[in-house]
């Protein structure tokens, strides 16, 4: 239960516990309930878009949705997706882009790189049918939380110091993997049935892929490149799921 309620604490803004971590092995062990805590967000997204839904139309329900979402994540995984595009685009060397990313002024192409993120989350959303909406709104939030643990696996932390990610990515073992891996294929499965699975496929092998990136990149990942996989796996969570192959 413990773990549970680290990950819940560290990805959520409900205080369950998160202050009392001592160990980062406890930490890391609480990765593999990651996909639980995604669960967790959607189910309060749901009723959140529903209640919305009696007194707005569609467009603005779901931009406050998507608010609602920063909000429950204190836009954590934004904010590690903005410097993570700083630093890329910075170019220069291995550590030039880890000091632009660690800076905590965002720049023109975070400002830029944000906007294009969450408005192709809108319009994607906007995009999905009422009768999979929730669904679909759940399965995003799950898929992007395992992204993280995906790409967080036996990956070396790129900096020398401390930082956000080091306690995961230093003691993150196959266990809590395996169990975050499973779990995501269990609500996948339950929530879109066979569509679920080939997303979640679809979206593990863009982790794997993010990952080897910035392993070859960076040597490694920090906390910003893991919460980057989070916001752009739940934006190809629901890419995936509105793709038209054939017309």
């Amino acid at each position: 239960m413990r773990p549970f309620l680290h990950a819940l604490s560290f990805l959520t803004i409900l205080p369950m516990g998160g202050n009392t971590i001592t160990e980062d092995r406890e930490l890391a062990r609480s990765m593999a309930f990651f996909p639980v805590v995604g669960l967790l967000i959607g189910l309060i997204l749901c009723p959140g878009y529903y209640l919305l839904s009696l007194f707005f139309l569609k467009p603005l329900v779901i931009w406050l949705t998507i608010g609602l979402l920063v909000f429950l994540t204190r836009g954590l995984h934004l904010d590690g997706f903005a410097d993570t595009m700083d630093g890329l685009s910075s170019g220069g060397s291995r550590e030039n882009i880890l000091e632009v990313m660690r800076d905590s002024r965002i720049g023109a192409f975070g400002v830029m790189s944000l906007i294009f993120l969450i408005g192709a989350k809108y319009f994607a959303l906007d995009q999905i049918p009422n009768s999979s909406f929730y669904p679909s709104l759940i399965l995003m939030t799950v898929l992007g939380r395992n992204s993280m643990v995906l790409v967080c696996y036996r990956s070396p932390y790129a900096r020398s110091g401390e930082g956000l990610g080091k306690p995961f990515s230093e003691n993150l073992h196959f266990r809590e993997m395996a169990v975050s891996l499973i779990l995501t294929f269990g609500i996948a499965l339950l929530l879109t049935g066979t569509k679920g699975i080939l997303v979640f496929l679809g979206v593990g092998l863009f982790s794997m892929g993010y990952r080897f990136f910035f392993i070859k990149r960076l040597g490694g990942v920090t906390g910003d490149i893991l919460g980057g996989a989070n916001e752009i796996s739940e934006l190809l969570t629901l890419l995936l799921l509105i793709i038209k192959i054939g017309r």
